[in-house]
């Protein structure tokens, strides 16, 4: 009887190791490497299974139905360095003294890494595999560094005046910093190290743009003006026109009238109206 529940106690124990050892995950897991499990019964689960912690599920028990997706989550470095003209500006530029620029420059250095806690919507939200994450990695910094851009952007059009914005200890550093953050709540930024970053001025940005939108009223005004001096002197041309087929249809057909005018003495000049035949100089014209 004795060795009866001995070995029901050694069959169970078997059975619970069994259980436990095919339900433990954490025993798969290297170091720096996370698992994300895809089940059939529940699809992607919202937890992640960390190395180093006991990690067991109840649903691994079932034959095919848990499927472990293991992502090693490093550190990204990422280097931006970007350079932006304002819109127009290497126009405007021509109507400064000295040509300046109306581009602004940043640079520099941070470094990234997902949050365990938000990988699992991640992975869900994409339906990321392990070898995606390279993809995805590219994805986001790109998506960091249009987010800066715009950011950049921004401030030039709030600011009046020239501004340096990563001076050492600077304020719109902090508010970047802080901005990252609050933008993208899956990513614990470790370092932000500014290296290079200019503005051009706005207000002589502003100013050059006043003086091109002069220069076009300006032209546009002498093109309108000569071609209603061309117009009006079509419409003259026309008119002298018809008096000269007028007279000639007349001596034509009454010749002597030219003797008549000689006799008397007429100037024909004072009866005869003249065509301008000189093309009036436009503005493309008076450039050339």
């Amino acid at each position: 009887m004795k060795i009866k529940h001995i070995l029901l106690l050694l069959v169970l124990i078997s059975i619970s190791g069994a259980v436990f050892y095919f339900g433990w995950i954490q025993i798969k897991l290297p170091e720096n490497t996370y698992g994300i499990a895809f089940t059939k019964s529940n699809g992607y689960l919202d937890k992640i299974y960390e190395p180093g912690k006991f990690s067991w599920d109840y649903r691994k028990l079932l034959p095919s139905n848990f499927k472990l997706l293991k992502f090693k989550l490093s550190a990204q470095q990422l280097e931006i360095d970007q350079q932006s003209e304002l819109p127009l500006g290497d126009i405007y530029s021509e109507y400064m003294p000295g040509t300046p620029s109306f581009s602004f420059h940043f640079k520099y250095f941070l470094t990234y890494v997902i949050k365990p806690d938000s990988f699992p919507s991640m992975v869900a939200e994409f339906r990321l595999e392990p070898d995606q994450m390279k993809s995805q990695y590219k994805t986001i910094n790109a998506d960091i560094q249009l987010f800066i851009v715009e950011y950049y952007k921004n401030k030039v059009k709030e600011s009046n005046h020239s501004i340096n914005f990563f001076d050492t200890g600077s304020e719109s550093s902090d508010e970047l910093s802080a901005s990252l953050f609050s933008n993208f709540p899956s990513l614990d930024f470790k370092e932000f190290i500014p290296v290079n970053i200019s503005v051009p001025d706005m207000v002589l940005y502003e100013k050059a743009k006043e003086l091109y939108i002069s220069s076009l009223e300006l032209e546009n005004k002498i093109i309108t003006e000569t071609r209603i001096k061309i117009a009006e002197q079509e419409v003259r041309d026309t008119a002298n026109f018809e008096t000269l087929k007028k007279y000639g249809e007349l001596l034509n057909e009454y010749p002597s009238l030219i003797d008549f005018f000689s006799v008397i003495k007429i100037n024909c000049d004072s009866i005869i109206p003249k065509l301008n035949l000189e093309t009036p100089v436009t503005t493309d014209t008076q450039n050339q």
